[in-house]
């Protein structure tokens, strides 16, 4: 009987741990006392006996006391065997953490809520505890580092661009250190505030820190821009947003352990130095934005200054010769602001379509925007050939008027054709020429045909002779469709090619990797990248922020997966360009392979082949 009940207990712990759901799930602070502008780490444990699967991560609901500075999360596993009656039990035990820094916005006392998660449809929740914010520090804090957010105007047009200046400043002798989680927490919380009602672009690629002097005292202030262009009308709001850094406290030692003195920081005065998470919150703008003026016929919807011209390269031609019509297209802009420009109809001419270049920079003024072209023209008869001016409407924000602008008329002058077309009444068109090369030639030879035999189907040469007219008029069939769909369809071209251009820039960079110039061989990565993503998935990703190309990317099909490669990418990009990390060899060979990997993962993706 007792050897009958131990089995039965064994088979039941089996049992239980193969089959039962055991969780439990807490929340602890690592300080519950602080003063305003100190940041606080809030841990979550969530602890379960086997793997779980599904979203179930616990969501900080919006709260008035305190703003959620940055989150992560991690995951670990313990095991621990027993021995029960001569029979070992192994329990697993899968520890499931997640971290939460949060910056206090006022003084006094709040509670921090429980927080819940769902798992297999059962809720389970922390206990709250209470948190109390003292005004110690507050008055030295806000001395030592302070934020602030300036725009150009304060009255805009919708679409019209607007300077948007981020200013982190620090008191020269301040004891703080200013870091790039900061300035990374800070960027992505505003852009996130910004993307509701703007359409924000940064304009910088790397933060420098400039000394100065304001009001009679010396500070080390820090800048950023970004381009604002508003998409809706109405008073608009962008609300402060925290910035995260780490104040040095000197502390002495209470135990009077000279280790604890000398390992602490400084061995001569028996103290060491402590390091104090804080934030400061900067301060929120407010911007009116009215909506245009009834608008005339022929707008499009373009708000800004604009220049347009055009050219003609040669302006003399015999007819039936190429001419190159150029137009250049600038303006203050984004580019997907700015229209298309079409070569009206011209009379007695044959127009290609056109190639096209865009070209976006970023300057202290903001984003300018170009837009070239170049036309193919084909004067057919002789005489003189006039492209017209090109027109274009669209709305001046410092006139507050619609305006028009027109290009110059070119004059292209038509002389007579080569010698043999003078008695032609009109030249071949490109089609033409193409049926002509089809057309049959008989032609006479002096050699003379030798007898067959009347049953030529039984030759050999016969059967391997017999299909090839047809394989060759197929061939034909199928590369005359082929060559009209290329012609039709210019970005296939280009999807096609993508692949293949951007793995031959990588290759060039990666060879000349250590002698190139940090911002150079930066710039070289993110135009092959950009350049892969407009041709192969038809948008221009230059000039759109990381959280437009992501959705553009995911409009069109692109998987979790892939989206995360692309973050990973632009954001190691960024650790360079704010300054806070050095482009050392092992760093760009990293860099180098993040961009191979996310183009490889975007070319599987887009054959309808995710990884």
């Amino acid at each position: 009987m007792r050897k009958l009940n131990s089995i039965l207990f064994v088979l039941f712990a089996c049992t239980v741990a193969a089959f039962g759901q055991d969780i439990s799930i807490s929340a602890t602070a690592d300080k519950t006392a602080v003063s305003l502008g100190e940041q606080i780490q809030v841990v979550v444990q969530l602890v379960a006996n086997k793997r779980l699967s599904g979203n179930f991560t616990p969501q900080v609901p919006k709260n008035d006391d305190f703003d959620v500075v940055s989150t992560n999360q991690n995951q670990n596993q313990s095991s621990s065997i027993t021995l029960a009656n001569g029979k070992m039990t192994q329990t697993v035990n899968i520890t499931y953490l997640f971290y939460y820094v949060i910056s206090p916005k006022k003084t006094g006392a709040f509670t921090f809520p429980a927080l819940s998660c769902t798992v297999d449809g059962a809720t389970y929740s922390t206990n709250p505890f209470a948190i109390t914010v003292g005004k110690e520090q507050a008055q030295a804090q806000a001395s030592e580092v302070s934020a602030s957010l300036t725009v150009s105007k304060k009255n805009l047009y919708k679409g019209e661009q607007a300077l948007l200046t981020v200013r982190v400043a620090q008191k020269a002798n301040a004891q703080v250190q200013l870091n790039e989680q900061g300035f990374g927490g800070m960027f992505d919380k505003l852009e996130k505030e910004m993307s509701k009602d703007f359409a924000a672009s940064r304009l910088f690629t790397q933060l420098k820190g400039v000394h100065e002097v304001v009001n009679g005292e010396r500070i080390f202030s820090v800048k950023a821009q970004y381009s604002l262009v508003p998409l809706s009308t109405g008073l608009l709001t962008i609300p402060g947003v925290p910035f995260a850094y780490i104040a040095l406290k000197q502390v002495r030692s209470r135990g009077g352990d000279p280790f604890d003195d000398f390992f602490g920081g400084n061995p001569f005065f028996g103290g060491g130095v402590q390091q104090v998470q804080r934030s400061v919150m900067s301060n929120g703008l407010s911007i009116q934005v009215s909506p245009l003026p009834p608008a005339p016929a022929g707008f499009t919807g373009a708000v800004g200054t604009f220049t347009m011209n055009a050219s003609a390269d040669p302006r003399q031609v015999p007819a039936g010769d190429p001419v190159t019509v150029s137009i250049l297209f600038k303006g203050n802009t984004r580019p997907n602001s700015m229209p298309e420009i079409t070569m009206p109809q011209l009379a007695d001419c044959e127009v290609f379509p056109p190639e096209k270049h865009v070209s976006v920079d970023t300057t202290p003024n903001g984003i300018m925007c170009q837009k070239a072209y170049k036309y193919l023209v084909v004067p057919k008869q002789e005489g003189t050939t006039v492209i017209p001016a090109l027109t274009w409407t669209y709305f001046d924000p410092v006139a507050r008027v619609y305006k028009t602008l027109s290009s110059e008329p070119v004059t292209v002058v038509v002389t007579k054709g080569k010698s043999g077309q003078a008695s032609q009444t009109r030249y071949l068109t490109q089609e033409e020429i193409r049926q002509v090369g089809q057309d049959i030639r008989y032609i006479k030879t002096g050699v003379t045909l030798k007898r067959q035999t009347d049953q030529p189907y039984k030759d050999l040469v016969f059967f391997v002779l017999f299909p090839l007219p047809f394989l060759i008029a197929l061939f034909s069939f199928l590369y005359k469709v082929q060559s009209e769909r290329y012609e039709k369809d210019s970005s296939l071209i280009l999807r096609r090619q993508a692949l293949r251009k951007a793995n031959k820039v990588l290759a060039s960079v990666s060879k000349q990797a250590s002698k190139m110039p940090g911002p150079e061989f930066c710039a070289k990565l993110a135009e092959a990248c950009e350049d892969f993503i407009s041709h192969k998935f038809g948008f221009a990703a230059t000039g759109k922020t990381l959280d437009e190309m992501k959705l553009e990317l995911s409009g069109r099909g692109v998987q979790p997966s892939a989206l995360e490669l692309c973050v990973a990418f632009f954001e190691s990009l960024d650790a360079y360009r704010f300054g806070m990390t050095t482009l050392d060899a092992s760093y760009r060979i990293g860099l180098l392979e993040k961009a191979q990997k996310l183009i490889a993962e975007l070319e599987k993706q887009k054959k309808g082949k995710p990884a």
